[in-house]
């Protein structure tokens, strides 16, 4: 027997994973695969698998799951009305869960119960009163042209939010009209950066109609009050052209929730290591047991410090696979919210590959209207005001605004001192890209191996480490107490 007939079998099974491996990789090329789930049972099947996926990853509730099986299963038995069906998949989902956060959602339920009312009638309430709110903002948009909502729409809802915020504010606890405007202020709240977008949406070409941008408040795919996939205008650009097109994006769709299902399973193991089995405290216990003087090893808070930077990309990107693979199954082909944010060599690349719809908010609401509008005379001063703007003030304010809900009984010194490590992790951030945008020089592969794939990354995952250590809503552990955590890192 010869040498090559006795690798051949050794040889089978190191090639066939390889082989299986590109084969997937490939799918949504593969000619005879496209054909397949061109198909309407094709299309069945793909759909069954992916929310198999979605099953087995995501800690959905049943409800969110159904209708999302649902959704989907309907466009592909109805193709022609795949359009309606998102429509009315996301009203629905909006008005069963019109909060992005529990505590908004707890707030309501609590007012409820203390005025005797059943338990959706003020959510239910608030969610009607919004979509006609938007639905008569968008309308008078296209009515007055020459406007200052036509012409600064993002500024207008902002403000119009912050009116109704203080209306809530003066509103005594235990009546109707507190129970009432603080319900609104956490459905408008949820949903405000969909209506920003509409209305900036709606000064472009798209075609989609005023009641169905104003009804697209809440697509039933979830994700955070930062809006995967924008609008109508910007999701339109990505839509399938025809059937073949439809299938090779859901054929993308599926091999993302896969990619998916492997990334949280390396979270669950990497969780399961360090925190069951080698104890490692969690960021925030880590900051308070400093602040309490019974700190850890400086090794141990370093390990404790990069595991949360890891564990947080992995969190996100699992996240933002199911949401974008969501969206592609329904028929757009938009970009990923995470890609390979461990290769970025620059802070403003980083932002760009780790959460690219928040920072595609920032741009779009903030940065764009502060770069066209002020110090167009001094190039370096225009950037960095727009990204200040960007990355400081409406970073700042998505996060505050989100978390309004502690002023419902009453505004103190100690609820606002809740935000002050938000401001300075605003306001670093916005430095750090300032300065990376100002130094201009990017690095090339002429530096060499260490200058340019070591260093850079390594300076960029330092700085986002570092910067997630003030990374805080919660109020448990002040500025100064983090800032000496920080400092306990290298020895002071």
């Amino acid at each position: 027997m010869s040498t090559s007939e006795l690798s051949s079998p050794r040889q089978g099974w190191i090639v066939s994973p390889l082989a299986a491996r590109r084969a997937w990789l490939a799918v949504d090329s593969n000619e005879p695969a496209i054909a397949f789930a061109s198909t309407r049972l094709g299309s069945f099947a793909l759909s069954g698998m992916f929310i198999a996926l979605l099953a087995m990853s995501l800690q959905l509730s049943m409800a969110a799951l159904a209708l999302t099986g649902v959704a989907l299963l309907a466009m592909v038995a109805l193709p022609r009305h795949r359009f309606a069906i998102l429509m009315g998949a996301s009203v629905f989902y909006f008005a069963m869960r019109p909060f992005r956060i529990s505590q908004w959602s707890d707030l309501a339920a609590t007012e409820t119960a203390i005025l005797g009312l059943p338990a959706l009638s003020l959510q239910l309430a608030s969610v009607v009163l919004f979509l006609v709110f938007a639905l008569g903002i968008l309308s008078l948009q296209r009515r007055l042209p020459r406007s200052f909502l036509a012409k600064r729409p993002v500024l207008t809802v902002i403000v119009g939010w912050f009116g109704l915020l203080a209306l809530a504010l003066l509103t005594s606890a235990g009546s109707y009209a507190h129970a009432a405007l603080w319900t609104l202020t956490g459905v408008s709240v949820s949903s405000i950066w969909f209506l920003a977008y509409a209305a900036i949406d709606q000064r472009g070409k798209d075609p989609t109609s005023l009641a169905a941008r104003a009804g697209f408040m809440r697509p039933f795919w979830g994700g955070s009050a930062a809006p995967i996939g924008k609008s109508f205008g910007y999701l339109n650009k990505f839509s399938a052209k025809d059937d073949r097109d439809l299938a090779v994006t859901r054929l993308k769709a599926l091999k993302l929730a896969v990619w998916a299902l492997i990334l949280t399973g390396v979270w669950q193991v990497f969780d399961w290591i360090l925190f069951y089995q080698l104890g490692l405290p969690e960021l925030q216990s880590a900051v308070l047991s400093h602040a309490a003087g019974q700190s850890a090893p400086v090794a141990v808070n370093w390990a404790v410090v990069l595991s949360n930077y890891l564990l947080d990309l992995l969190i996100i990107s699992v996240w933002g696979h199911f949401i974008v693979a969501s969206v592609r199954m329904v028929g757009y082909r938009i970009p990923r919210n995470t890609v390979n944010p461990l290769a970025a060599r620059t802070l403003a690349e980083f932002w760009n590959r780790y959460f690219f719809y928040f920072k595609e908010l920032l741009v779009d609401m903030f940065f764009y209207p502060a770069f066209v509008r002020y110090f167009k005379g001094n190039v370096k001063l225009r950037i960095a005001f727009a990204t200040l703007c960007a990355a400081g003030l409406g970073n700042f304010l998505y996060h505050f605004m989100r978390e309004t809900y502690v002023f419902a009984d009453g505004i103190s010194w100690e609820k606002l001192a809740i935000f002050q490590s938000a401001v300075f992790y605003s306001l670093a951030l916005a430095a750090g890209l300032i300065v990376s945008q100002w130094r201009g020089r990017k690095p090339v592969p002429e530096n060499g191996f260490l200058r340019y794939h070591v260093l850079p990354r390594v300076n960029v995952i330092a700085f986002f480490c570092f910067l997630k250590i003030f990374d805080d809503l919660t109020g448990d552990g002040s500025l100064l107490e983090r800032a000496a955590f920080f400092l306990s890192l290298f020895g002071a």
